[in-house]
């Protein structure tokens, strides 16, 4: 079926069919509601190529997710505690405001093109990038590219040093400092001194800004950073179950530990508990994402909650103000996280 006789059966001219279809806010209430009517009886699917000639958008988001890491492990995407959540939240949100979401995962830096591809190819209107690791990469990508983009987890300051003056990017992050400086306040308010930490990666921000954050509260409440307690777990559980594996067999345990997200934080868990050590009875474990299973595990995980549909929502309604307020610049959010008060944290005696 053609715009034409759409017209003709709403009783409408085809310019205002047109308007209706590419959702003009200039048309009147009833008459949007007739041509409606007329597209959902006879399944009317505009042609998208012909809306990207005519300079239109395509109503369609590209999803990239950074996963370099963890290469062996078939659910490092859907499977993980920080991508799962948001994926699922960002597709929720877009699809309530009526985009579609196209997914894409790059799980090698030399695939950033693709970012650049798949604008140039006119297949998406704007784009959210998740997971980033800082490389030169993605850092051509930011210094170049002039379509809507959303980054999370990035620093801005860097993003502002480099992206070109006709840029439109905004920077959602959460409140990692709070967030740490939250962990650190409970352990030591439950009597804890010693101290451990399993660290992420550098090359993510909110990896660097976890570790910093752990560093300054520390020395905040006059604790020392024990060399034995600091672990290497880069965001993945493997890496985290060999560290704390490393760490029982030094002999010398930490009261308590902060990883800096639930899936090390349950790899520690599950480790020290196959050597015969308790949680929190012998160790007090803190994660950090709130992961789905974080509540449901036994003990049940302490951890801080990052607000991963708040951060999507952010996002897509931040590509929206780009994409129809034609904003341009650099913007920057920062959503608030809480700490979460569950079974795998206790006093110290």
């Amino acid at each position: 079926m053609k715009s034409e006789e759409i017209a003709k059966l709403a009783g409408v001219s085809r310019s205002t069919v047109s308007r209706v279809i590419n959702n003009y806010s200039n048309v009147p209430e009833k008459t949007r509601e007739k041509v409606m009517k007329v597209i959902r009886e006879y399944n009317f699917e505009p042609n998208t190529s012909a809306r990207v000639l005519a300079g239109k958008g395509t109503d369609t988001l590209g999803l990239f997710l950074f996963s370099i890491y963890d290469k062996k492990n078939p659910y490092r995407v859907y499977g993980n505690s920080y991508f799962g959540p948001f994926l699922e939240a960002v597709i929720d949100v877009g699809n309530y405001k009526g985009y579609y979401v196209m997914v894409h995962t790059i799980y090698n830096p030399s695939e950033c093109w693709r970012i650049r591809q798949t604008f140039s190819q006119r297949r998406i209107d704007g784009g959210i990038v998740i997971g980033t690791e800082r490389n030169q990469e993605i850092q051509s990508i930011l210094a170049e590219l002039n379509h809507p983009l959303v980054i999370v987890d990035y620093d801005p300051e860097e993003i502002k040093a480099i992206m070109p003056k006709d840029a439109k990017i905004a920077v959602i992050n959460s409140n990692d400092v709070k967030g740490m400086e939250s962990c650190v306040d409970e352990l030591v308010a439950l009597g804890h001194t010693r101290i451990g930490f399993i660290e992420g990666r550098d090359s993510t921000y909110s990896g660097y800004v976890r570790k910093e954050a752990f560093k300054r509260r520390m020395a905040y409440h006059g604790l020392p950073l024990n060399a034995n307690y600091w672990l290497k777990g880069e965001f993945v559980k493997t890496k985290a179950e060999a560290a704390v594996k490393k760490l029982i067999k030094s002999g010398d345990l930490p009261t308590a530990m902060i990883a800096c997200n639930d899936e090390m934080a349950l790899a520690a868990m599950d480790t020290f508990k196959n050597h015969g050590i308790r949680v929190p009875e012998d160790i007090s474990i803190m994660g950090y994402d709130d992961s789905p299973i974080a509540s449901v595990t036994r003990p049940s995980l302490s951890t801080v909650r990052i607000p991963f549909y708040n951060m999507a929502q952010k996002a897509v309604e931040a590509l929206s103000d780009m994409l129809e307020k034609k904003a341009t610049g650099l913007r920057h959010y920062q959503l608030d996280v809480e700490l979460i008060q569950r079974e795998s944290c206790i006093k110290r005696p």
